[in-house]
């Protein structure tokens, strides 16, 4: 494992978690909403010094107490605005037409990392840090990225953009090893577990409120250039989670339902062909692993009986859309079935792909971003990193499949329980919705992802501890 587990001799113990009292929290919360409107609309000569007062707040919070620090990322990871900073480059880069974006959240987690690194020195925590089933897929998957991206750079293919896509790889990494390393309990995962759902409520109100305007739904705070696909993808595993913990976990009933209820309409309305189909095999995955199979079974009758009525026109006409566009230049067709251009696009990009690029640099790939641009997960990985990465990438998804499996089926705790069954779920749905979409490198759906994994592998961690003892 790339972290080593501590010997039987070696002390282990879970560190205690430092809980802030309620009006220092409100207080700092307060401080930090009147450094972000300062910044908003103070001169630009004063966002600088506003930046690094913010900066030197979130190290002293995150040294202090690593649970607000970490809520405090929880919640930035959909509620946070991003900022391009590379991009526009020639058609030649997979992400010409994406670029990529420096976030709140992206600096925060450094932060937030970097103090948490001082605070384990410091206390002499080192014996903490947890071997986890995730720890060598990851690490391993990350190390042929960037082995890839450096070959890439050597041959010209790549620049400074391979390695800022590799480096947000290794914070996806950061960010589980960080949460599964803090969380030794269920009473603290389910604290965070509320910070998520929360925070999936607001984005999805937010969502709501883009309805009236007639566009596709996006994530908040993205910019003129929305991505609904990963809204969509969001949308779906967060759902998955609620419906979980509704299923088995003690929680109140009525909110999550009413959260379920807040979900839908946003996630119909980002008219994401690829969100529907993972939200179908997420249902599907439910049925397959949930103990209530006939209210699955029963919900899946029902939207498939009442879709067709109660589905708004536009989310039909897109559906349509992929079998009835008018004939147009570009158009393919599979079994005598015409489809629409931008779902031809992607068949001829996977045939480019395996066909034409991946020939070329079979073992190793052409490097992060030294290809030409894929919207589809499995494709890309192929040629950025050749076999050897995709069979890496395939035992990362692997093992945080059995993983999501172990958890739900080993966790004792009811809502925690739920959570993996609605993760395992939700992961189904992705698998599929990377058909579609470069799921499994998006910040707005990975991030979530790692948070989920991080809080139900801590807390397995802490119960086989347990069970050993």
């Amino acid at each position: 494992m790339f972290f080593p587990k501590t010997s039987a001799s070696s002390p282990r113990f879970a560190p205690a978690p430092t809980r802030l009292p309620g009006q220092v929290v409100l207080t700092l919360g307060l401080a930090a909403l009147l450094l972000v409107a300062a910044y908003m609309i103070g001169p630009p000569g004063m966002r600088w010094p506003i930046l690094i007062v913010l900066a030197a707040l979130v190290i002293v919070v995150a040294f202090v107490s690593v649970e607000v620090s970490l809520a405090l990322l929880i919640l930035s990871t959909l509620l946070s605005p991003e900022i391009q900073v590379a991009g526009g480059q020639a058609a030649s880069t997979t992400t010409a037409s994406r670029g990529v974006t420096i976030r709140v959240d992206d600096v925060l987690l450094a932060l937030v990392t970097l103090s948490w690194m001082f605070r384990v020195a410091v206390r002499k925590e080192l014996g903490l840090l947890r071997a986890t089933p995730l720890n060598r897929p990851f690490l391993w998957y990350w190390a042929v990225c960037l082995f890839t991206t450096v070959l890439g750079a050597a041959a010209g293919r790549v620049g400074l953009m391979g390695y800022l896509f590799v480096l947000k790889y290794l914070e996806y990494f950061l960010l589980f090893f960080m949460i599964a390393n803090y969380v030794h309990d269920a009473a603290t995962a389910r604290r965070f577990l509320v910070v998520m759902l929360f925070t999936c409520m607001a984005a999805s109100l937010i969502g709501i409120a883009q309805i009236p305007q007639g566009v596709r739904v996006s994530a908040p705070f993205e910019g003129k250039e929305g991505e609904p696909n990963t809204f969509g993808g969001y949308l779906v595993l967060m759902f998955a989670v609620t419906l979980g913990v509704f299923f088995e976990g003690n929680w109140p009933r009525l909110p999550l339902l009413m959260l379920m209820g807040v979900i839908l309409p946003p996630l119909a309305f980002t008219e994401s062909r690829s969100s529907y189909l993972a939200f179908i095999v997420m249902m599907l995955a439910m049925f397959v692993y949930s103990q209530h199979k006939r209210v699955v079974a029963l919900a899946l009758l029902a939207g498939v009986a009442i879709a067709p009525v109660a589905l708004p026109k536009n989310v039909i006409q897109r559906i349509e859309y992929t079998f009835a566009q008018p004939p147009e230049e570009g158009q393919l067709e599979i079994g005598g079935i015409r489809v629409d251009t931008s779902t031809s696009e992607r068949l001829k990009s996977w045939k480019a792909v395996l066909t034409k690029a991946y020939p070329q640099h079979p073992i190793f790939g052409v490097g992060v971003t030294g290809g030409f641009f894929l919207d589809a997960q499995y494709p890309r990985v192929l040629l950025e990193s050749g076999m050897v990465g995709l069979v890496l990438f395939v035992w990362v998804l692997r093992r945080i499949w059995t993983m999501l499996r172990t958890c739900y089926e080993e966790l004792r705790d009811p809502v925690l329980r739920g959570a993996a069954l609605g993760t395992l779920a939700g992961f189904a749905g992705l698998l599929f919705h990377a058909l579609g979409a470069n799921t499994f490198i998006i910040v707005r759906i990975m991030e979530p992802l790692m948070i989920l994994l991080g809080l139900l592998v801590g807390v397995w961690l802490a119960q086989r501890k347990e069970v050993q003892a």
